[in-house]
């Protein structure tokens, strides 16, 4: 060990062996730290409006009540709230443009789709009070999003999310108080031969909501579920079901997989026909219904985690390049060393000893600098904006306000030993050299 320090560190250029294996990993770490915060933020992102559990009933005839499945649902010993949505799909233009509707190629007809629900069980389950408080134009009482249908001619309530309102015209700069007319389908298509009539109805935009989910606030608008400013009296009609979909929120501390069990098992307590069974109708997480994008985030980190590590290969070349000349210049004291009894597994051994110290020493430095640099990595933005002008998340571009990042003490951990594992195996190649080297050869040398 004494001789393996010494050949070590008495030349500064075995230190450019340290530091290449440091900056190698500390490179990856960091950017891997950075990584999984933008992972994390877009989770939270896709995942929106969506609760932990998402039931939808099996069709039936008469369709299923409501109040039946919330008592069912929230008797379940892992449900801690429930919220039902009713959905519907239309066409809609703004106001002055109701012509439009006769044509759908009319490139001012937009699809969108209508979500009735019920505020104040919205508000337990989802984020939704939230989102009308951060909204740039929220409605003027949260507690009563929609407002009040006074009487005849009044136009019920519409919330609209804040990137939709800048695609329609405003009043006074904001979008209170424009009409939507809505074109949809009617709950049931009509038996062959007979006409299919849609439903129109005109809604007033209340306000708009804070929608994480970019895509889904381009086309989703939120309406009353039920009463005279509901979807189904304004545009579905009496017979459609009183819900299509119900969110679950499950108490805290309780998994998935848990939550699914429980609700599946006190479904069929009640008697209500199990979703995804022969009759149809589905109880999914909102992982598996964001199953596709969360897929490929998760194989984009994978990817790139494969990509940046070529970087501590890199510097494991720069290992063995190192340790390489270092056991041509040893030669002579290797000679020595075997004629006073050192074994090959001896001398395999102090080249190993050397080249791993380093690779431990890299990797470790690499470690200890990517956790400073993420924990201060306000700091560090600030410096890199104030001195250099160098801005890595501009404000007008993204929609965080500070660098994401997410330390993953096994993930680190798990990569450092890797890039120690790396090292040693790079510096194989020199230790068999040494072992293999004959005395009177080595004394020879010059």
């Amino acid at each position: 060990m004494r001789i393996a320090l010494a050949w070590l560190f008495r030349r500064p250029v075995q230190g450019l062996a340290v530091l290449g294996c440091a900056v190698g990993l500390g490179s990856l770490l960091t950017v891997l730290a950075v990584l999984n915060g933008l992972v994390e933020f877009d989770r939270n992102a896709v995942r929106g409006p969506l609760s932990d559990l998402i039931v939808m009933p099996p069709p039936s005839d008469p369709p299923a009540s409501w109040e039946t499945w919330k008592a069912s649902l929230e008797n379940a010993p892992a449900v801690e709230a429930t919220a039902p949505h009713l959905i519907a799909y239309a066409l809609w233009v703004s106001e002055g443009g109701e012509g439009r509707l006769a044509s759908t190629r009319n490139s001012d007809v937009n699809g969108i789709q209508v979500v009735g629900i019920d505020p104040l069980a919205e508000s337990r389950v989802t984020g939704f009070s939230s989102s009308l408080e951060n909204a740039e134009f929220p409605p003027q009482d949260i507690r009563e999003p929609f407002g009040a249908v006074a009487g005849f001619g009044s136009r019920p309530g519409i919330l609209i999310s804040d990137t939709l309102s800048r695609a329609i015209p405003r009043k006074n700069g904001h979008p209170h108080g424009v009409d939507l007319e809505l074109a949809a389908l009617p709950p049931f298509l009509p038996p062959e031969g007979h006409d299919l009539v849609p439903a129109n109805g005109r809604f007033r935009v209340m306000g708009t909501y804070q929608s994480s989910d970019y895509k889904m606030a381009l086309d989703r608008v939120l309406v009353q579920r039920t009463g005279r400013g509901g979807l189904r009296y304004n545009l579905l009609g009496q017979e459609a079901p009183e819900f299509t979909e119900a969110l679950i929120k499950l108490k805290p501390g309780v998994s998935l997989e848990d939550g699914r069990k429980s609700v599946l098992a006190t479904l069929a307590a009640s008697g209500l026909p199990k979703p995804g069974g022969p009759s149809g109708g589905s109880l999914e997480t909102w992982e598996e219904r964001q199953s596709v994008f969360l897929a490929a985030i998760d194989n984009e980190r994978r990817v790139l985690t494969l990509v940046l590590f070529f970087v501590v290969i890199v510097a494991a070349f720069g290992l063995f390049a190192v340790v390489g000349a270092l056991v041509r210049e040893k030669i002579q004291e290797l000679g020595i060393l075997a004629a006073l009894g050192f074994s090959p597994f001896h001398r395999a051994g102090l080249i190993l000893v050397v080249g791993g110290m380093a690779a431990l020493t890299g990797s470790l430095l690499g470690l200890a600098s990517a956790k400073l640099i993420v924990t201060h990595r306000k700091a560090v933005e600030d410096f890199l904006e104030n001195h250099l002008g160098f801005v890595l998340f501009r404000k007008d571009l993204y929609v965080m306000n500070e660098i994401p990042a997410l330390w993953d003490s096994g993930q680190a951990w798990l990569l450092t030993l890797a890039c120690f594992g790396v090292g040693l195996l790079f510096i194989l190649a020199p230790a068999i050299r040494a072992a293999f080297l004959r005395p009177v050869h080595a004394l020879r040398y010059e």
